[in-house]
């Protein structure tokens, strides 16, 4: 059970001002969680062109702009025409996998391959060995098998070649591109290798470039204000009161040491950061793609790498699930069967999604399911030429993954539980975090206090789930602690964990009987709020026999 804090009585006389500093180290990992913040609507210009790079485009899309009746025939011919002489063996080293042109905002993937001479009817056999597989359409795919299932005699027959377009909602056209087949000598008396190149042109204007960017310059100013709003003017109360009244009945310490926590989480979990942020990879799906072109080839490490950093985007599309399905847990009262997820976590399995799971897929018959989703949407007439963009079911998967590991990590916690003793040590200790503050706060080594408490938040949340305010979301890294240093022992001895209370508790105000009340007394000399089961000045106890005082100055922090 949770500690009951004895109610400190107001003294005449104050102690005199303690000590109270910002830890160092805990400094400088805050600067890199708040730059981190302020970055993530930046960070896709790792893969995208900013604004001011981009030239007009080398390709004719005056067909794709009008969908006139001339054929889509004649529209092919222009853009094989344009990338053939911009990607070539005399343009492209021969090493390069992947070669992308920022300012003219086209990339190319060229695999070699070996065909059968004499030809192979079952396209199923060779058809994840094609550069951009995936995003073929119909069209695309059938002429594919074509030249797979020819000699190589007839191979070097026209066409050589497939094109496409690519469009987002039926109505806006994102990308056209082209795959076309270089025969390449070979030591065999025949020739039946091949250099094939997957080369796309992504469409976006210049207007288009310059609003996403204002969009994300305006995002990292909400992002920042909300840092100050939500998070770090708390500190303000806290400091002051530690410094008149400190955390000890006794009043023996003089120096406080606080560790700021990490707010990552609140910015994450933000319910107009994360809808904002799933937009921009939704319209900025071309270069999601792009991305998948990096992770379909091993031999450039470096442009595998760059693939996962942009892929790893898609993970907003769980974040917008982890906060946005929260309303619906809650009025079904679901809680009990999720387990808060680490967002780090979330970020990592999205990078492996977006790398490792993509070579995977691209490399395997799984590309025909992805060129399946391609065209399913497409109408009939213009299956040969036109996709829909199956990366928007990348998306739909990354959706539904925290609520998969949410529920399967419920279920682990509830078996482990059962072997689990003293849960107040738990609670209050720095190891119950998530896992980069569990390697931070292991490494500045300060848990070997004698006096430890706090953690009456999570105390309350085992003893009913229901008080969690986000139950998909793991809160625990915005936490701070507070150590208190002894100068006659020369050693940190007390250690106080705090959550803020607003930010993760859901105090049930509509639910009588689990109701955590606030208690209407003022209480001067607390530094921070505690939670038993008495309001001040009366004689009965609220039907959940909780109640929270809050601390002097409105601190919002809660031992």
């Amino acid at each position: 059970m949770p500690k009951v804090h004895a109610l400190q009585r107001p003294s005449l006389t104050l102690p005199p001002r303690r000590t109270v500093s910002f830890c160092r180290s805990s400094r400088l990992y805050s600067i890199g969680y708040v730059l981190n913040l302020l970055l993530i609507p930046f960070k896709a210009y790792i893969s995208e062109p900013l604004p001011w790079t981009l030239e007009p485009l080398g390709l004719n899309i005056t067909w794709l702009a009008a969908k006139t009746e001339s054929p889509f025939a004649s529209y092919a011919n222009s853009s094989i025409a344009f990338f053939a002489s911009k990607y070539n063996p005399e343009t492209i080293l021969p090493d390069r996998v992947f070669t992308r042109d920022i300012a003219s905002n086209t990339h190319v993937l060229r695999f070699t391959i070996a065909l059968p001479p004499v030809g192979d009817s079952n396209c199923a056999n060779h058809m994840h060995r094609f550069p951009g597989a995936v995003f073929y359409s119909q069209g695309k795919a059938a002429f594919v098998c074509d030249f797979i299932a020819r000699n190589a005699t007839s191979r070097l027959l026209p066409p050589m070649y497939a094109c496409q377009y690519d469009t987002l909602l039926a109505w806006v056209d994102i990308a056209t591109s082209c795959t076309w087949a270089i025969p390449i000598a070979d030591n065999g008396p025949i020739v039946s290798t091949y250099q094939v190149y997957h080369a796309v042109q992504l469409l976006e204007t210049p207007f288009f470039s310059w609003l996403t960017f204002s969009v994300r310059l305006g995002l990292m100013g909400f992002i920042l204000y909300q840092l100050w709003h939500l998070y770090y003017r708390h500190y303000g109360p806290l400091l002051c009161n530690l410094h008149d009244f400190g955390l000890d009945n006794d009043g023996t310490i003089q120096i406080y040491i606080v560790q700021l926590g990490d707010p990552t989480w609140l910015i994450l979990n933000h319910p107009f950061v994360s809808l904002i942020m799933l937009l921009d990879c939704f319209f900025n799906v071309g270069y999601g793609g792009a991305a998948c072109c990096r992770t379909s080839q091993l031999t450039d490490m470096g442009q595998f790498c760059l693939g996962c950093l942009y892929g790893s985007r898609t993970v907003w599309a769980s974040y917008f699930t982890m906060r946005y399905a929260t309303p619906l847990l809650k009025h079904m009262q679901w809680e009990n069967k999720f387990q808060p997820v680490d967002p780090g976590v979330m970020a990592l399995t999205a990078s492996f999604y977006a790398g490792p799971l993509m070579y995977i897929t691209s490399r395997t018959s799984l590309v025909w399911l992805f060129q399946w989703m391609n065209y399913v949407a497409v109408p009939q007439a213009q299956r040969q030429e036109r996709v829909e963009g199956s990366i928007l079911a990348f998306l739909l998967l990354l959706a539904s993954v925290p609520l998969i590991n949410s529920f399967l990590a419920q279920f682990v916690h509830r078996h482990r539980t059962k072997h689990k003793s003293n849960a107040t040590e738990k609670f209050v200790s720095t190891r119950f975090n998530d896992w980069k503050h569990r390697y931070l706060y292991w490494f500045r080594r300060l848990h070997t206090c004698s006096i430890k408490e706090g953690g009456s938040l999570y105390h309350l949340v085992a003893e009913n789930p229901r008080y969690k305010k986000f139950p998909l979301v793991s809160t625990r890294g915005s936490d701070c602690f507070v150590y208190g240093w002894d100068d006659n022992t020369d050693a940190y001895v007390h250690q106080v964990r705090l959550s803020l209370m607003d930010a993760a508790l859901d105090r049930q105000t509509t639910c009588p009987a689990l109701a955590v009340s606030i208690c209407p007394t003022d209480h001067p000399t607390f530094a921070a709020g505690v939670m038993n089961a008495h309001v001040c000045g009366q004689s009965t106890v609220t039907p959940s026999r909780k109640s929270i005082h809050i601390g002097a100055n409105q601190c919002q922090w809660m031992q």
